[in-house]
């Protein structure tokens, strides 16, 4: 599973923190970089690649808007401010969408779903469908979306595709990283799941098909974040 990295720019520290703990209840975000400054996040930007940003306009050192302008190439970006006027020109500068301050968790979720369709568009051609995992003394292609879910079986994984079984020689938290993570995601210490195979769910079990699934408390707030984050919640309920 890939885990994304965030970029916070805002000398707000009650903003930040309201921030920082919504993003905490989502899944696949490591913990984000703060910066208080333009400065700093220019330095930042030059020293490693951010999956998104969230960007105040009012800065210290210069404008939100200025620091827009000054990117290197196009960047995800989600304004966050407490004034609604620059909505326009920020949008005119690409962003991916303008929180206005005090946001709700639910339209933070909504405006990352937007960022996360347009990488995956983006991305939709080049994208990875399948991988070849090892089957006793050969290789077997897998395509993604044909698996239901897998089970873990000692330091092997069970693979399950429509009520068929493949053992392959891989252990779960392998599989968990090779996966793609808008596809799947680890619900249980031994279970991974397709999560377009859900037909429904308690706080308990996951029914993909007819199968019941444990889900195990650790990855209950998880699951829920993810589901959540990808408006998945409406269609299970």
């Amino acid at each position: 599973m890939k885990y994304r990295q965030c970029l916070i720019v805002d000398d707000s520290d009650a903003a930040v923190s309201i921030l920082v703990e919504y993003l905490s209840r989502l899944p696949f975000f490591m913990p984000p970089q703060i910066c208080g400054t333009a400065g700093e996040a220019m330095t930042a930007l030059q020293q490693q690649h951010f999956d998104l940003i969230f960007l105040d306009i009012n800065l210290p050192d210069q404008t939100g808007l200025d620091l827009l302008r000054s990117f290197p190439k196009p960047l995800a970006v989600i304004v966050t401010s407490a004034h609604s006027e620059y909505a326009v020109e920020s949008f005119d500068l690409n962003v991916v969408d303008y929180l206005l301050k005090p946001y709700s968790f639910s339209r933070l979720t909504r405006a990352i779903n937007r960022a996360l369709d347009i990488q995956v568009a983006q991305n939709s051609l080049t994208a990875e469908q399948f991988a070849f995992l090892k089957v006793g003394h050969s290789m077997q292609r897998f395509d993604f979306d044909a698996i239901d879910y897998i089970q873990a079986f000692g330091t092997y994984c069970k693979v399950f595709i429509n009520q068929k079984v493949v053992v392959v020689n891989e252990i779960i938290s392998h599989l968990e990283n090779l996966l793609p993570a808008q596809k799947f995601l680890r619900i249980h210490k031994s279970y991974l799941i397709n999560l377009s195979k859900i037909n429904s769910y308690n706080y308990r079990n996951i029914f993909v098909g007819s199968t019941k699934i444990p889900l195990g408390a650790s990855y209950r707030e998880k699951f829920e974040g993810f589901l959540t984050l990808l408006d998945k919640k409406s269609e299970l309920l």
